[in-house]
C-alpha cells in the first residue's frame, strides 16, 4: 500500500497540471484537506485545494485499479448528470474542469454542504433531508430518462440464488450466512408480484449512498458516480434509502414488512415523483439491496462495519417478517 505522503505529493503535482490546463489565470493553491481510501481493491485520494482569492477546487485521483474503461465510464456518467441538471441551481453536480485519463484524475469546482449522513446525525427530523435527496434523484433520473420498460426481477433473483449456491459449496463465505441463505429463498416470493409491470429506466448513479449526497439550505448535489449505465430507477432509490437506514435511520420506527419507515418513504417520494413508491422496481430492489449489502460483509469486520451489519440484519428481519 502506497504511503500517505506519496499520495499527497502525487495528487499535488496532478492538481498543478490540471489547474494550469483548465484555469491558467488563477493564483496558487494549497491543499487544505484530503481523504484517502486504500484497501485491497481500491486506492484513491480526494483533496480540496484552497486559495486566498479564488474559489476552492476538488481533485479526485484513482491509483488502483488501473482501468481506463471504468474511468472513462465514471467521467461519462458525471458529464451526463452535469448535462441533465444544467441550468438548475438547487439540484447540481460539481462542475468538471479538467480530466486526465492517463492519471485517472479529474478536477472539479468545490460544492459547499454537509453529507446527507452528517446532516442527519445533527438533525432530529430527517424528513426534510430525505426530500432533498429525492429532489436530486428526481432531477437526475428525469434528465437521463431512457424508456419505459416492463420490470423483470427474475435476473436479480437468480443472481441471489447463484450467490447462495456459492456459499453452499464453500466457494464463498460471509457473515450470517445461514440467515442470508434463508433470505435468498424469501426474495423469490417477490418475483411474481413484481413481474410484468411498467417501470422507468434512466442513467444509474451506481453508488448513491449517504456519503455521496451533499445538502445545504439552498441546494443538493451528488458526486462519486460509478461507470455510466442505464437501469430501472429502483436501483438508485433502493441504494440511497437502505444506505440511510443502515447508518442513521430510526429502526424503532420500522414496521414489519417494511424496509423504510412509512413517514421517511413518504417524505422521499413527496418530491421524487418520477415513479410512485409502489413501483415494482422500488418494491423489489429495496429487498434485493438488503441481500446485496449483506453479501459484502465477511467475518473480519471493523467496529463500525459490525454495527452496520447489526442494523442491516435488523432491517432484514423486519422487511422479510
Amino acid at each position: 500500500m502506497t504511503s500517505t505522503a506519496h499520495l499527497i505529493n502525487v495528487a499535488t503535482a496532478t492538481f498543478g497540471d490540471l489547474l494550469a490546463e483548465a484555469l491558467p489565470e488563477l493564483p496558487p493553491y494549497r491543499m487544505a484537506r484530503h481523504w484517502i481510501k486504500a484497501d485491497a481493491r481500491r486506492e484513491h485520494i480526494v483533496a480540496r485545494f484552497d486559495s486566498d482569492v479564488a474559489p476552492s477546487l476538488i481533485l479526485k485521483q484513482a491509483f488502483a485499479p488501473q482501468d481506463a474503461t471504468e474511468f472513462a465510464g465514471i467521467v461519462k456518467n458525471h458529464e451526463a448528470a452535469q448535462a441533465a441538471l444544467s441550468g438548475q441551481t438547487d439540484v447540481t453536480v460539481p462542475e468538471l474542469l479538467a480530466i486526465d485519463p492517463s492519471r485517472q484524475a479529474y478536477l472539479m469546482r468545490f460544492v459547499a454542504g454537509e453529507t446527507l449522513l452528517d446532516a442527519c446525525r445533527t438533525s432530529d427530523d430527517h424528513r426534510p433531508l430525505l426530500r432533498q435527496a429525492g429532489r436530486w434523484l428526481a432531477g437526475y433520473h428525469a434528465g437521463t430518462f431512457q424508456e419505459d420498460r416492463v420490470f423483470q426481477p427474475k435476473f436479480m433473483a437468480n443472481h441471489m440464488l447463484h450467490l447462495a449456491d456459492q456459499m453452499k459449496t464453500g466457494v464463498r463465505r460471509i457473515k450470517g450466512q445461514k440467515r442470508f441463505l434463508a433470505l435468498t429463498g424469501h426474495i423469490q416470493d417477490w418475483v411474481a408480484p413484481c413481474s410484468g409491470q411498467q417501470t422507468k429506466v434512466a442513467a444509474k448513479h451506481g453508488d448513491l449512498n449517504a456519503h455521496n449526497i451533499l445538502v445545504s439550505p439552498d441546494s443538493v448535489a451528488a458526486l462519486d458516480f460509478l461507470a455510466h449505465s442505464h437501469a430501472p430507477v429502483g436501483y438508485d432509490i433502493a441504494r440511497i434509502l437502505l444506505s440511510y437506514m443502515q447508518m442513521v435511520g430510526d429502526l424503532d420506527a420500522l414496521p414489519k414488512g417494511h424496509v423504510v419507515p412509512p413517514d421517511v418513504l413518504d417524505a422521499f417520494f413527496e418530491v421524487y415523483g418520477f415513479v410512485p413508491p409502489d413501483d415494482p422496481g422500488v418494491t423489489f430492489m429495496l429487498r434485493v439491496q438488503i441481500l446485496t449489502d449483506w453479501n459484502r460483509f465477511n467475518h473480519s469486520l471493523s467496529v463500525s462495519a459490525a454495527l452496520r451489519f447489526q442494523r442491516l440484519r435488523f432491517i432484514a428481519n423486519r422487511a422479510f417478517a
